[in-house]
């Protein structure tokens, strides 16, 4: 009888233990579950804003798709232009599902990884073409110093790759990403060193400025949309 007692007493502790063991399993599981489901809300509640570094500038200036010559923008049209530029954010948690995990600027390089150096002339030419818009970013020009130089004190500048790029006008291509996180192009350089080749001062000369254009993550659906729709008012004259 006593034996039984033991053998019961056994199963018990037992049955104790194996429970209290799928318990702490059950608590692991859905603590794992709750950390993964917070992660994903924060994810999603996190924004990429493509232009986060990049101050409002005195003025944009428009290109249509695959035209060289910039519209006419009054006051309600600067508007219209800043609100669709402001409408290229996305989720972080978006980006990752894309397979995109660095939404940084990025020089634009080769395959050998080296950047890719545009000249004066190039940056001059760079405009929209049949599929992408190209907004303008006008700043204050940068002031030249008592010695001669470029005060780049006076200049707009952004970190790219872990350098400094100082500017006061950016080219901005704009194409159509679709409903997905893709890219779009920016071009920063300094006016005053574009068209100046009667000089002897090479940090002033555009036969020694060169420029390298930036890659940056965007979602362009709702801005593009809303570029098309802009440039469709100014055809009609709205």
């Amino acid at each position: 009888m006593a034996k039984k007692v033991q053998e019961s007493n056994n199963v018990t502790v037992t049955n104790s233990k194996t429970h209290r063991r799928a318990n702490i399993a059950v608590i692991i599981v859905v603590s794992i579950a709750a950390f993964i489901l917070i992660a994903i809300a924060v994810l999603c509640s996190v924004k990429v804003n493509p232009t986060r570094d990049i101050s409002e500038p005195i003025r944009y200036e428009f290109y249509d798709r695959g035209k060289t010559e910039r519209e006419g923008m009054d006051q309600t049209r600067q508007s219209k232009i800043k609100a669709a530029l402001g409408d290229m954010k996305f989720s972080v948690m978006n980006g990752i599902l894309q397979g995109h995990w660095d939404f940084s600027y990025n020089f634009k390089r080769n395959a050998a990884k080296e950047k890719i150096e545009l000249s004066a002339s190039d940056v001059k030419a760079v405009a929209s073409d049949a599929d992408k818009f190209m907004i303008e970013f006008v700043y204050n020009p940068v002031k030249i110093g008592a010695d001669g130089n470029i005060d780049y004190s006076t200049a707009q500048s952004i970190k790219v790759d872990g350098e400094t790029v100082y500017f006061d006008r950016l080219k901005v291509l704009i194409g159509n990403t679709d409903g997905r996180v893709g890219e779009i192009e920016l071009y920063p350089y300094i006016d005053a060193r574009i068209d100046r080749t009667q000089t002897d001062n090479e940090n002033l000369s555009s036969e020694t400025y060169f420029v390298t254009g930036i890659n940056v993550r965007a979602d362009t659906t709702k801005a593009y949309a809303a570029l098309v729709q802009f440039a469709e008012s100014l055809t009609l004259n709205i």
